[in-house]
């Protein structure tokens, strides 16, 4: 098959970058902008990432300490599952089914309450 009817593999990069431009589209929340930057040079692909959620969500706990931005957790979960789900590049993801599904995908049944109201705050229920 032509290269144009496979989905490539994002970059770690890419797949934040996307999360990020979903989950803060205004480049407003600065944990969000923290946790592109720590990953914005990163050009594996994602799938050379032995725990790309537990990787992903480590680094939004290190930039969040606190426990109390659910938009940086989000927003690493959102990343693993648009690693894990590429689209064509000429696609883009639906919001809303991405936060939900990486909502489900990296916490399952124990959605932390932080990012329970961070997705209730944009009207996704889990």
């Amino acid at each position: 098959m032509p290269e144009s009817d496979h989905h490539r593999t994002p970059t770690v990069s890419e797949a934040v970058r996307d999360a990020a431009a979903i989950v803060d589209p205004g480049d407003d929340d600065d944990a969000i902008m923290a946790l592109y930057e720590i990953y914005e040079d990163d050009d594996r692909p994602v799938t050379a990432v032995e725990d790309l959620v537990g990787t992903l969500v480590a680094t939004a706990e290190g930039i969040d300490p606190e426990g109390d931005d659910g938009a940086v957790l989000i927003c690493a979960a959102a990343a693993a599952w648009i690693g894990t789900h590429p689209r064509d590049r000429n696609e883009e993801h639906e919001a809303d089914h991405v936060l939900r599904e990486a909502a489900r995908m990296a916490f399952g049944k124990n959605l932390p309450p932080q990012v329970a109201d961070y997705l209730a705050s944009r009207g996704i229920s889990a």
